[in-house]
């Protein structure tokens, strides 16, 4: 019985086609069927809707779960969901999001993810509410009481409880089949285990959000002063006394609803002095030095920039004119000299790097490649940087860049030993023309245990026209994973004759979006003739 509109599926596949499907790897290829094939991909996303049992029979509900880095000794898990689920998925949460944002507290308690879609950008959540405003509602509150609490959440996502979730769901929502059909996906993205959303993507997000708000409204209840963001809180009392109660009524309310914990190291009470002259929103003082006034100032400027607004061009001018009141690539240098950087106000210089003239980029990155190892709890901003910026480097640095990413790889340096920092350094060292590179992919390949890790270098070596490598690879087919089988249907066009006749043997066993697949590729390849790569 189909229950998602097709308003709420086109509303879906333009938040991955413009957003992605998650903040933690990179995006599969598949992602482009939703810009080149809007409608087919829509289709098949009805057919799976209509028949959902039928459908999780015959398609696997397939999930990469690898290591990303946190800091410079801790790591996360985050999960790659099968692009065709992932929509799906995303589609059933957005049947039900606007209802649950009725049922949660005001957004000027709960800053984090409002919901406010726009069907023409595919953007979820309400922009002008969010970690700014949550910072400066907090220095408001805090100028007006004696002291500050300051705590998070222990590994939230990976802690929620499927069974507590599903009763915020009941709660939440009166489409009971759509709730339905998320816990069945949630538990089948988990593989086993009854707790945990898949870190990354919107859809965990919105369920994550509505999971707190019980929470959140017995804080209220309670008379207790707060404001979150995510699982980080900040709780605000007239006097030391108050503040312990404070934070031994929100340890009980999430151990006792959620199963739940505070990270003990995270949490502080502050007076309101300590608070305020520690936080990166408050204004800058005359005690500060030069330097300590600059990156507080800096770290309170906007940088996103939005492609798809109306105001664009216009938006990306007065950008460009703000930035020009900072040296950024000095700032910079400033954080590589140190032992260990600051990891917030350095992710906010290298994504300002790619607002710079040319020459300062090339510099910048120069700069960042000689301390890389310093820069390894970032490696993947440093390297989304790397690419984005692939087109203005000069020859001397892109030799430099590639140089030091085969050096990584090839050496099982620690920092590409973490999957999602390989993932990243792939797609740049993909552009590189040394015949050394596809023995590096080909070493990876062999190496590796990551099903996306494998799906990417099939997809890659495919990009580079490595068609001995794809060709051979095609022989273990029946042994290869649902992700290598794809990454291998798609990359089979490079083969030619020998392509064109091994995938009409097989056709008929594959799957509606398996079968989409091949269409897009098919089309893509017939409409760009010799131009066409597959793209990464």
């Amino acid at each position: 019985m189909p229950i998602v509109q097709k308003k709420t599926l086109k509303l879906a596949i333009k938040n991955i086609e413009s957003h992605g499907d998650t903040d933690i790897f990179p995006f599969p290829s598949e992602n482009h069927l939703l810009h080149d094939v809007p409608d087919d991909f829509i289709e098949v996303l009805a057919q799976v809707d209509k028949d959902f049992e039928t459908s999780l029979a015959k398609i696997p509900v397939l999930t990469s779960k690898n290591l990303s880095a946190v800091g410079y000794s801790g790591f996360r898990y985050g999960t790659q969901i099968d692009p065709l689920w992932n929509a799906y998925l995303l589609a059933l949460v957005l049947t039900v999001a606007a209802e649950l944002e009725t049922k949660r507290v005001p957004p000027t308690v709960v800053f984090s993810y409002r919901y406010a879609p726009d069907e023409l950008t595919g953007s979820l959540f309400d922009k002008t509410i969010g970690w700014h405003e949550f910072q400066t509602t907090a220095i408001e509150h805090a100028a007006n009481h004696s002291y500050v609490l300051r705590c998070d959440i222990s590994d939230f996502y990976p802690r929620i409880y499927h069974h507590r979730l599903e009763n915020a769901l009941k709660n939440g929502t009166t489409k009971s089949e759509a709730a339905k059909r998320i816990m069945s996906l949630v538990s089948a993205i988990a593989e086993g285990p009854s707790y945990g959303l898949p870190v990354g993507g919107p859809a965990a997000r919105i369920l994550s959000e509505i999971l707190l708000n019980r929470v959140d409204r017995l804080l209220l209840s309670e008379g207790i002063k707060f404001c979150r963001f995510v699982d980080d809180y900040i709780i605000f009392a007239n006097d030391k006394e108050r503040a312990h109660s404070a934070l031994i009524k929100l340890s009980n309310l999430l151990l006792a609803n959620e199963g739940l914990s505070l990270q003990k190291t995270k949490t502080r009470i502050l007076s309101s002095a300590e608070f305020l002259a520690t936080s990166e929103f408050t204004e800058t003082t005359d005690e500060e030095s030069e330097e300590e006034k600059t990156v507080r100032t800096f770290r309170r400027l906007r940088i996103h920039y939005d492609p798809y607004s109306p105001t664009a061009e216009e938006d990306y001018k007065k950008l460009a004119e703000e930035l020009k009141k900072f040296d950024i690539v000095g700032m910079l240098g400033r954080e590589l000299a140190k032992s260990r950087i600051d990891e917030g106000i350095t992710r906010r210089l290298i994504s300002a790097v790619k607002h710079l003239d040319p020459p300062v980029q090339n510099e910048a990155v120069l700069s960042m490649l000689k301390s890389i190892d310093l820069l390894y709890p970032i490696f993947p901003s440093v390297i989304l940087l790397c690419k984005s910026t692939l087109p203005s480097l000069d020859a001397l640095t892109k030799q430099k860049l590639y140089e030091t990413l085969r050096k990584l790889i090839s050496s099982d340096s620690y920092i590409t030993q973490v999957p999602t920092n390989l993932a990243y350094a792939m797609r740049v060292l993909v552009h590189d023309d040394a015949d050394e590179v596809e023995f590096i992919f080909a070493s990876v390949y062999k190496a590796t245990t990551s099903m996306l890790i494998k799906r990417d270098v099939i997809l890659l070596m495919a990009y580079r026209g490595a068609d001995y490598w794809i060709s051979n690879c095609k022989t273990n087919f029946s042994t290869l994973t649902e992700w290598e089988r794809r990454a291998l249907l798609i990359s089979s066009y490079i083969l030619g004759d020998e392509g064109d006749h091994w995938r009409k043997a097989i056709k008929k066993k594959l799957s509606i979006y398996d079968q989409l697949v091949l269409n897009w590729v098919g089309g893509s390849k017939t409409k760009k003739a010799l131009g066409w790569k597959i793209p990464i």
